[in-house]
């Protein structure tokens, strides 16, 4: 004896087992009902014959099938990322507070496009100080070269936020803010560096870099060589 749970619009079907019985070969069989506008299920007594029962096995199995695939796409894992993006960032470090667009170039470039207020520059001819509470107008540009990003992936380790080491050349432009001061004047400042990209959490990067610079009081005309340091926190929309 079987049983068949059945619907005319079923979707779904699901196959529990099946055996011969008096010459006929009969099986049990659950029947998902998908629409609401079906008609009442109905149970009985069946037996099928060799052709039906080859017809539904099909069936069963092309969906199982495409069900099994479905259910395994969504399930899959993202893919690590294996290039550069481009980023818009809310900067705060060293170098103050500002706004970063960093489009991709390249596989392997990107630039640092930033605007924002820190503090601003006493340049003399043998040294250079940075006033923080002296606030100033910046805009800089730098681009990077990540020379690591084919290790870091063979390696195992992501590059999400173009997390890589990299080398850059930053120009920036530095303007004050308080006009009357006489230490604090229109700067441009250019280095070259090696730095450090990296994510943290969901949202954030952290960014520092080390390297050798030169920095000109355009008002005076005169400058002098300094160590280009920076760290910040980046907060990625």
């Amino acid at each position: 004896m079987c049983y068949i749970v059945a619907s005319p619009s079923c979707t779904v079907v699901a196959l529990g087992s099946f055996f011969r019985s008096e010459g006929n070969v009969a099986f049990r069989i659950f029947i998902f009902n998908h629409f609401a506008n079906t008609s009442v299920v109905g149970y009985g007594k069946t037996a099928l014959n060799l052709k039906q029962t080859l017809y539904f096995m099909k069936r069963i199995i092309l969906l199982t099938i495409i069900i099994g695939f479905i259910t395994s796409s969504y399930g899959q894992t993202p893919k690590p990322e294996t290039k550069l993006k481009s980023l818009t960032k809310l900067d705060l470090g060293l170098q103050g507070i500002g706004l970063t667009f960093e489009p991709r170039l390249s596989n392997t470039v990107t630039t640092d496009l930033s605007l924002g207020f820190g503090g601003g520059y006493n340049i003399s001819e043998e040294s250079i100080n940075y006033q923080v509470f002296k606030p100033a107008l910046y805009f800089s540009v730098t681009p990077k070269y990540f020379y690591n990003l084919k290790k870091r992936i063979n390696n195992g380790k992501t590059i999400q936020y173009n997390s890589g080491n990299y080398i850059g050349v930053r120009l920036k432009y530095n303007m004050p803010l308080y006009k009357k001061s006489d230490i604090i004047r229109n700067s441009i400042l250019t280095n070259i560096h090696w730095g450090i990209q990296r994510v943290i959490g969901n949202h954030w990067t952290i960014n520092s870099h080390i390297g050798v610079g030169y920095a000109q009081d355009i008002d005076y005309d005169f400058g002098t060589i300094y160590p280009a340091i920076d760290f910040k926190f980046s907060y990625i929309f």
